[in-house]
């Protein structure tokens, strides 16, 4: 069965920066100056939870936004040839920044997900193949759901977490390193939102589950017959 794709929109996208040199831009507006530096708090901050990095593509963005003028990259110690570059945000590249943030919270992402190509392509499999698939995917989600609340309650708990629990973390960041912090609202935020949509992907799934198991409206493969 072929799936018609309805576009969700005529009205162009508004041009973001690569993610990649998003997130490093960011991370130096933070403070950071050093590339390594930027890598540091990428894996303390688990960027890599939502955000495709590797360690190589931060020194790429680093070089381009350079290019670009975003950043401005200068040697410590310009008669050491070994000597690391220290960033700083430049005028562009802070005014891009705040374009790019504000596009950021207001420009709903487009999801394109392998799942949702799984459900075009569900015609393939045998309904109890389908079914025990979805059953995983939810099964997945609910694990994911469990570790994102267990932060979000940390976050809500911090004050009794620094009196009886002081070497614990939440997520990658130590108890003691939330005394640095001066935007835990946000971090926490990081969080609270993923774990909301899954919920919500969760009651769909569900709905979705026994639509499947009535059959009504959907075509599946044969069952092979021993």
């Amino acid at each position: 069965m072929n799936v018609k794709v309805v576009s969700q929109s005529n009205t162009p996208s508004p041009e973001f920066l690569p993610t990649t040199y998003l997130t490093v831009l960011t991370i130096i507006a933070g403070g950071a100056e050093y590339g390594y530096e930027v890598n540091s708090i990428i894996e303390k901050f688990g960027y890599h939870e939502w955000v495709d990095l590797q360690f190589s593509s931060v020194y790429k963005a680093l070089s381009e936004l350079e290019k670009r003028g975003l950043i401005e990259g200068s040697k410590k110690d310009v008669s050491v040839k070994t000597s690391k570059k220290i960033y700083h945000l430049t005028r562009k590249g802070r005014n891009v920044l705040n374009k790019q943030v504000k596009m950021c919270l207001s420009v709903p992402p487009r999801s394109k997900t392998l799942f949702d190509l799984g459900i075009a392509a569900m015609s393939l499999l045998t309904k109890d193949e389908a079914l025990q698939s979805l059953r995983t995917y939810k099964t997945n989600l609910e694990n994911s759901l469990k570790f994102l609340e267990s932060n979000v309650q940390n976050y809500d708990n911090i004050e009794r977490l620094r009196r009886e629990a002081p070497d614990s973390r939440v997520g990658r960041i130590s108890i003691e390193e939330f005394d640095a912090m001066d935007n835990i609202g946000a971090v926490k935020a990081l969080f609270d939102r993923p774990a909301w949509s899954i919920r919500c992907q969760i009651a769909w799934l569900e709905s979705f589950i026994k639509q499947v198991e009535i059959g009504d409206f959907f075509t599946f493969k044969e069952t092979r017959k021993r």
